[in-house]
């Protein structure tokens, strides 16, 4: 497809429909694909599935996955989570907690206290992550949960793939609060 050649290949196909919470859930994505035919047969498999939005990209470099999250508690308000991401989010229950905004030295330190913080030193000579720009991420984002924090019900970042490049935000949901009052 033009998509894939234009971004350069390989690229990822994910599908977009409205709905689809967790895209993994729903076989809805194909990475690395590698040539024009795989990128059509990719999109021609999820919009048969689940319908005909799909979103071609780049592919990311390798890293260490993790998630970042905003979530409003009724008491405390807009809190963000730092955890181990991917689809590994939910077994390895690896995440930390703390109250919006939070700055670069505070988000080293929820880093620092993950189970999965070894593996962004480095690890079997894989290089270790930027962790400078990881703790500005966190800490940009915490900004946001700050400011906007009220107005969103949810917001995952995952995966938020960690490198010695830096990271990048490979796919995010956002709930705003409106859409799960009336749902």
């Amino acid at each position: 497809m033009e998509a894939g050649q234009r971004l350069g290949l390989p690229v990822a196909a994910k599908t977009a429909m409205p709905g689809i919470r967790h895209k993994s859930d729903v076989d809805g994505v194909r990475l690395n694909l590698a040539t024009p035919a795989d990128v059509r047969g990719a999109y021609d498999d999820l919009a048969r599935r689940l319908g005909p939005r799909v979103v071609v990209a780049r592919m990311a470099k390798s890293g260490v996955e993790l998630a970042l999250g905003l979530v409003n508690d009724r008491q405390f308000g807009p809190l963000i989570v730092v955890a181990a991401g991917g689809t590994l989010i939910e077994i390895m229950q690896d995440r930390r907690v703390a109250m919006p905004p939070v700055d670069r030295l505070r988000a080293l330190k929820l880093l620092d206290r993950l189970k999965l913080r070894p593996l962004l030193a480095g690890h079997r000579k894989r290089p270790a992550a930027d962790l400078d720009k990881l703790a500005d991420a966190v800490a940009s984002f915490s900004l946001l949960a700050a400011s906007l924090g009220d107005l969103i019900a949810d917001l995952d970042v995952n995966p938020l793939i960690a490198g010695p490049e830096g990271v990048l935000a490979v796919d995010a949901l956002v709930l705003p609060r409106a859409a799960v009052r009336k749902g």
